[in-house]
């Protein structure tokens, strides 16, 4: 494989692409601008530009062969060229060739562009009476009545566009959530205000309060937590709660407080007057509760009354044939 393989990324056997022999249009052509393009009236182009389309030259092939391979100037007789010397003769004959082979060249090259331009418009004319024929093509009941096919799909907008009262919903959910989501940050800061609040209770401000958190701190019962504590494996010290966590941590989950304080929510339910409505609901079922508890002991003295009257209207009926015999 030689070097000059590498300009095909090193595959020998292919052939370079073929040089085009007109560069520029080899004859005139009507040229139709097409519609919304160019510069609108009223709108300034750019500085050294214009706003229309400048056509490249046109050069014809005799024009080309005039430029390459000129005619000699003067002619020369039979007589004359044996005359002249050989080699003289010979670059005479061999540009009289180059310019019979170049014109027979330019010839063909005209003949196959023109072929392939006839055979590119009539495909254009094929496409297009396709496309006519297929928009005047009626369509069955299978197509009519059935689920859309794949062209009436992308046809359209794939996604369908939001009418104004979704769009209104989208934007009130979005500030819903954005609402939500700045009620739980403050929630959760105030939630651990609180924890802080309730723990400080237990800091040492004063002399007195630090003398006796020191002497709690070394009292018998904290001793024997600690033993308790150097009895058990390295391993399971940071799974197991001492019995003042549990104790206390059981306490606030069944008060609803947080550490031995009231909790957030606690304080939530009692500013918001929460508290205070319960209290109402439950004073006044409380109240309908006596007064229904009264009506139903009213109504048991009243069928006891009842029954004790049937019992004793019973036995004067039984004494009575009694009496008469």
């Amino acid at each position: 494989m030689g070097k000059g393989a590498l300009k095909f990324h090193g595959k020998s056997g292919i052939l370079p692409k073929p040089r085009q022999i007109f560069k520029q249009p080899y004859k005139h052509e009507v040229y139709v601008k097409p519609r919304d393009t160019g510069y609108a009236d009223g709108i300034l182009h750019p500085k050294g530009t214009t706003r229309d389309l400048i056509r490249p030259k046109v050069i014809t092939p005799e024009m080309l062969l005039k430029r390459t391979a000129a005619q000699p100037k003067k002619s020369y007789e039979n007589d004359e060229l044996k005359k002249m010397p050989e080699a003289q003769r010979y670059k005479l004959k061999n540009a009289e060739l180059r310019r019979k082979f170049l014109k027979d060249s330019y010839d063909a090259e005209v003949k196959r562009m023109e072929k392939l331009e006839a055979h590119q418009k009539k495909l254009t004319e094929e496409r297009k009476k396709v496309a006519e024929k297929a928009q005047q093509h009626e369509k069955s009941k299978a197509e009519l009545y059935t689920t859309p096919t794949v062209e009436s799909i992308l046809k359209g907008p794939m996604v369908k566009p939001r009418t104004e009262a979704q769009r209104e919903a989208l934007e009130l959910k979005r500030k819903a959530n954005r609402t939500m989501q700045r009620m739980e940050v403050k929630e959760h800061k105030a939630e651990k205000l609180m924890e802080l609040y309730n723990e400080s209770s237990k800091f040492a401000i004063t002399e007195p309060k630090l003398q006796l958190l020191v002497d709690e701190a070394f009292s018998d019962r904290k001793l024997k937590e600690i033993k308790n504590l150097l009895s058990i494996s390295p391993d399971r010290l940071g799974t197991l709660p001492t019995s003042a966590e549990f104790e206390s941590s059981l306490k606030d989950i069944i008060l609803g407080q947080t550490n031995n304080g009231p909790s957030y929510g606690a304080v939530e339910d009692s500013l918001s007057g929460y508290n205070d409505e319960i209290h109402s609901i439950a004073l006044e079922y409380k109240e309908k509760r006596k007064v229904q508890l009264a009506k139903e002991a009213e109504e048991k003295k009243r069928r006891l009354q009842q029954l004790q009257d049937e019992i004793v209207r019973s036995r004067e009926e039984k004494q009575k044939p009694a009496t008469r015999k």
